[in-house]
C-alpha cells in the first residue's frame, strides 16, 4: 500500500519525527543514502532473543508456517489427554 507523500519538516537539530507514519511494529529503520540525497529508510523489527534460534533453524520455521497454514485453513484436529502426560515422561 502506497501512502501520499508527506512534507516532514527538520527540527532545529535537523531531525524529523515519523510520527503515525511508521507502522506500530517497526522499532527501526536501517537509512540508505543515495548518491543524489536520497534517504531511503527500511524498516526493522526486533525479534525477542528467546525466538532467534526459530529463525536461524530453517526446518523448525517452515514447519512453525506450515503449521500456521494448516491451522488457519481449518487443518486442526484435538489432541487426547494423554498425548501431554506422554511428553512429561
Amino acid at each position: 500500500m502506497t501512502m501520499p507523500e508527506k512534507n516532514l519538516k527538520l527540527d532545529s537539530k535537523k531531525r524529523i519525527t515519523l510520527g503515525k507514519l511508521a507502522p506500530s511494529e517497526v522499532s527501526s529503520y536501517d537509512a540508505e543514502i543515495q548518491e543524489n540525497g536520497v534517504i531511503i529508510l527500511h524498516p526493522k523489527v526486533e525479534i525477542p532473543a528467546e525466538e532467534v534460534w526459530l529463525f536461524k533453524n530453517k526446518p523448525a520455521l517452515e514447519s512453525v508456517k506450515r503449521g500456521l497454514e494448516e491451522s488457519a485453513a481449518g487443518k486442526v484436529s484435538k489432541l487426547d489427554k494423554s498425548f501431554w502426560d506422554d511428553l512429561e515422561e
